[in-house]
């Protein structure tokens, strides 16, 4: 993907493409959101082309030139010298395109525990992505997507910090839970203490959190929730989903994390039903027989198979 959009880049950046080119490349675009993002990373070279000068163009107007009359060997070297400007940056750059390509990952209804080459440990909860990089300034992983609950070994020389989209949460001491949601990224003091900074934002947004405070980064912003029982929040890396006097329908949501087949229901219909208990998440048709019966509500499957949770007629 990102040598076709590279090729594309290259030719765009000289006079050499033709209506046709143009063409034959927004059709590849089409095949594939991704494809239309590596083109558009691979534009904004553009812009370093148009601010080149004359030399600078002519130089790589001939190289292009020599690929079209000598064939693939100067193609190759055309196509390889933008793939290393080009293509570097755009991997390098986009959390979207690294995603696709994790250290990493769990599958729904999997968790995993990984030793890091660092010596620190990570539990990966159910449909988890991320990447981990040390130099010899900083220990980082880059969590995708999922949850993670990271027990962290000690190196003063080098943080251990975990970014997201939303932002990060530097170690300041050993556990941590950080949460990466479609829209924002909750992170959850289990030991010692965290600093958490919004992406994009001053030091002075920064805050440092004790065990038991969680809060919420979503659109550069820090919003502090409310406190939580430490000894209980990672309960979901020992396979619990662990619930006191908790809404129903959010606690079937979160159910639905771990299921291959999602649990139906009406949350309207839900609304003022409460649940408390501790539920297998390895086994999460036992966990629904669990909640269903603990609630006097009413279990029944679709047509097509997928169960349905409504109250009792």
């Amino acid at each position: 993907m990102i040598e076709q959009a590279a090729y594309w880049a290259a030719q765009f950046a000289t006079d050499q493409a033709t209506q046709n080119d143009r063409d034959a490349c927004e059709a590849w675009c089409r095949e594939h959101p991704l494809h239309r993002l590596a083109m558009d990373r691979m534009r904004g070279l553009d812009a370093q082309f148009d601010s080149t000068d004359d030399i600078g163009r002519e130089t790589i107007e001939t190289v292009l030139e020599r690929r079209s009359r000598k064939g693939r060997w100067f193609g190759g070297f055309t196509l390889g010298l933008v793939l290393l400007v080009g293509g570097g940056w755009l991997a390098a750059q986009s959390l979207t395109v690294r995603a696709w390509f994790p250290d990493y990952k769990t599958a729904r209804g999997e968790q995993r525990t990984v030793t890091l080459a660092d010596g620190s440990g990570l539990t990966i909860d159910t449909d988890g992505a991320l990447d981990f990089r040390r130099d010899d300034a900083n220990r980082t992983v880059t969590l995708f997507r999922g949850q993670i609950l990271a027990r962290v070994a000690k190196d003063e020389a080098r943080p251990f910090v975990v970014e997201t989209r939303d932002g990060t949460a530097t170690a300041l001491g050993t556990a941590f839970i950080v949460r990466r949601d479609e829209d924002a990224t909750t992170v959850t003091v289990i030991e010692s203490n965290v600093r958490v900074c919004p992406a994009k934002a001053s030091p002075e947004t920064c805050s440092d959190l004790s065990p038991g405070d969680q809060v919420r980064l979503e659109q550069g912003r820090l919003s502090r929730l409310g406190r939580i029982d430490p000894g209980t929040a990672a309960i979901w890396a020992e396979g619990w989903l662990a619930v006191d006097d908790q809404p129903v329908a959010g606690v079937l949501l979160e159910l639905n994390r771990y299921r291959r087949q999602p649990v139906r229901f009406d949350a309207d219909e839900l609304a003022g039903v409460r649940v408390s208990g501790s539920f297998p998440l390895a086994d999460s048709d036992r966990a629904l027989d669990g909640i269903v019966r603990l609630t006097g509500l009413r279990l029944s499957r679709a047509q097509d198979g997928f169960p349905v949770v409504s109250r009792a007629k």
